[in-house]
């Protein structure tokens, strides 16, 4: 019913056409109310049949309005952890506040000379609007799409989020209650466009085991190698330059060794669930285990887009990870240049 409820409300996604639909097994329970592309639909089907938990969550790299748990917070009642390097805490603040509160916090801001302000000077459309006089066309204000809500606040962590300091930080928003050991998070979401196989590792490593593992991949590199840039603490990369993230291989063969079983994409998020997650639930025919290339959709223009990003990445060096015998670059950059041909 709660599925249904807010699929009514939600952006749809059409089918994929019918030489693909068995490559996209999730497409018909795919929605959008939060998040970027159809995760809202999936998380809404996996919990659904497996339960919600402790109703946990923890999202490294996000949007205050556009990531993979928000609407769990807002319409399950999720306790959450955010983390980001970038995202302005002001702005995630205002989402999550009352509506008074999200008043509040733009008329101090309006305080501020122009040049010191989080947000923008409203316009008549703004004044228009039913948060008037302060909600902005974008409007930062969970309220404002919907009859006003009670949500959880989440926990917010801006900085620098590594494969040392990870688990930790995870702990501490939890704190007293232990989110380690196997189902003591509900979900965590990692798509910062950086070292992501590193910090996910590095969490797995501390004993946190979430019953549903989503990431981002970078699809340029393919469904063969388990690839990744070398591991540094202080690593940046420009948006547009695609040389971050980790081979969808590097992420399956990862959560393979933690008992996780890969059950298909969302785009380009990859999703996993604990194997004892599944045999609890009676689950094993709702979730069989998919094949790394059910994520490919390789139609003309998917596939001009993934060469020109091929090219970008193929600048720099990758690692091999996972493997018994990693290969050296020259053998990786000789069989990720044959995916140009």
């Amino acid at each position: 019913e709660a599925y249904d409820k807010l699929r009514t409300n939600a952006i749809q996604f059409s089918a994929p056409r019918l030489n693909q639909h068995a490559k996209a097994p999730w497409r018909n329970f795919e929605f959008s109310c939060f998040s970027q592309v159809g995760d809202d639909g999936l998380l809404y089907r996996i919990f659904g049949i497996l339960g919600w938990g402790n109703r946990r969550s923890v999202e490294i790299g996000y949007f205050p309005h556009e990531a993979n748990t928000v609407n769990l917070i807002v319409s399950q009642n999720f306790s959450g952890l955010l983390m980001d390097g970038n995202t302005d805490l002001t702005v995630t603040r205002s989402w999550y506040a009352s509506i008074d509160g999200y008043l509040d916090i733009l008329k101090e801001d309006h305080r501020q000379s122009q040049q010191m302000r989080t947000f923008k000077t409203p316009t008549d459309m703004d004044l228009s609007m039913k948060c008037a006089p302060y909600c902005l066309e974008t409007c930062y204000n969970l309220n404002c799409f919907k009859a006003p809500v009670t949500v959880k606040t989440p926990h917010l962590h801006k900085g620098k989020v590594t494969a040392e300091n990870a688990g930790e930080l995870i702990d501490n928003a939890f704190r007293p209650e232990s989110v380690r050991g196997d189902g003591g998070l509900d979900i965590l979401s990692i798509d910062i466009d950086g070292m992501d196989y590193f910090i996910m590792k590095g969490i797995l490593d501390s004993g946190v085991k979430p019953r549903v593992i989503a990431t981002e991949f970078a699809s340029h590199l393919g469904h063969e190698l388990a690839l990744t840039r070398p591991y540094s603490a202080e690593f940046s990369a420009a948006a547009d330059s695609f040389q971050y993230g980790a081979s969808i291989m590097a992420f399956i063969k990862l959560l393979r060794r933690f008992k996780y079983r890969f059950i298909g994409c969302v785009e380009w998020n990859a999703y996993f669930v604990l194997e004892s997650e599944i045999t609890r639930a009676n689950a094993d025919s709702a979730f069989p285990e998919q094949d790394a290339f059910s994520c490919f959709y390789q139609d003309q223009t998917t596939r001009k887009s993934e060469v020109i990003r091929l090219h970008k990445a193929l600048a720099v060096e990758w690692v091999e990870v996972e493997a018994a015998k990693p290969k050296g670059w020259d053998e990786i950059y000789s069989l990720l240049t044959k995916n140009l041909a």
